[in-house]
């Protein structure tokens, strides 16, 4: 729509908000309760309880939503016990079934004490509506003439289910490029090992490995280095960095998720004051400032945690931070911020 922008704009500069569709929500979910600004409806299918604490959504975007690249992933909005909570999770079925179905897959690790997964077990029943966003992320699979090796570590087998399914349909009659897994988790909790096996037997140019880190702890030791294979890799931070270090070493290409923040630390222990209406807190610069205000139990949203959905949005008055998705400096005057990307870098103060 041509007046978006302009709209977003206004929005910006007199209303304090990123976008009218947002400051406009309220009144439009007294009409529709279900409508989200910059979001998609979509309604439970089918919730399946798994093994390792594992839960297997489906479920029904509206017909708004246009479909993804597989290893994609979403932000998924539910409201639970009158908040708004957001996560990220990768798409684990492929562009095909969605076309087909109209229905996407979600393989989530739970958590009892985790604020969202924690509670999807109970909330996640058939035809209950929630929230996601477009998809977003590249970590997706590039054309090459060379083998494809497959790293996964615990959850990190979500992206790499979708990006299997799409890629050895589309390379089934190419049988000289071989497509490997490699699929770390711990013992008894593998997920869609029959899955796996399906696809094995189907395609030829395919195997996969199960293995837990007792048995292999060097996770390099199974890459054939000789065939040059371009390496995927999703898992642990400290995982997907031993694999980058070794592709790196050996000059293979390399792909990973991250859809995760990696936090860029100041030379110091630097100590700023925030003020927020009446009270000043302390907050370190070598941390976001939204954790730390939920640590002080400061009146603060959490949304996705990672910069996408702008649950924690407030105004910064005055200061300067540092956006860590971008890197940028914000200026000293008045700005909209996300507290989950934001690191303090001078004296602050805020209105939530």
């Amino acid at each position: 729509m041509m007046f978006t922008p302009v709209l977003n704009q206004f929005s910006t500069w007199f209303l304090h908000h990123q976008s009218f569709a947002g400051y406009i929500e309220p009144i439009m979910q007294m009409f529709k309760p279900e409508w989200r600004a910059g979001q998609f409806r979509a309604q439970i299918i089918k919730a399946t309880i798994l093994s390792g604490e594992f839960l297997n959504v489906q479920i029904k975007p509206s017909k708004q939503w246009h479909g993804h690249i597989a290893g994609q992933h979403i932000s998924l909005t539910v409201e639970i016990n009158g908040r708004l909570l957001t996560r990220v999770f990768t798409v684990a079925s492929s562009p095909q079934y969605f076309k087909k179905t109209g229905k996407l897959r979600l393989l989530i690790k739970t958590s009892n004490q985790g604020r969202f997964t924690g509670l999807l077990n109970s909330k996640f029943t058939k035809n209950v509506w929630c929230n996601i966003s477009a998809p977003t992320g590249d970590f997706v699979f590039e054309k090459s003439s060379r083998p494809a090796t497959f790293i996964a570590g615990g959850s990190g087998i979500t992206p790499m289910l979708a990006m299997l399914h799409e890629q050895l349909r589309l390379t089934s009659q190419k049988t000289s490029k071989k497509i490997s897994l490699i699929y770390y988790a711990k013992a008894a909790e593998h997920q869609c090992v029959d899955e796996l096996s399906d696809l094995a037997a189907q395609f030829s140019h395919f195997s996969f490995l199960l293995l837990t880190r007792a048995q292999s702890s060097d996770i390099t030791s199974n890459i054939n280095t000789a065939e040059k294979p371009d390496i995927y890799c999703c898992g642990p931070t400290d995982f997907m960095q031993t694999l980058a270090d070794f592709s790196n070493k050996h000059s293979l290409t390399y792909y990973q998720e991250a859809f995760g923040l990696q936090l860029s630390r100041l030379n110091d222990d630097s100590q700023f004051n925030v003020k927020l209406h009446s009270s000043t807190h302390i907050v370190s610069a070598n941390d976001v400032l939204l954790p730390q205000f939920e640590a002080q139990n400061l009146p603060v949203k959490r949304g996705c945690g990672i910069g996408i959905c702008h649950q924690c949005q407030c105004i910064k008055k005055s200061g300067v931070v540092r956006n860590l998705k971008t890197g940028e400096l914000s200026d000293s005057g008045e700005q909209l911020i996300q507290l989950c990307v934001s690191q303090a870098v001078s004296d602050l103060e805020l209105q939530l």
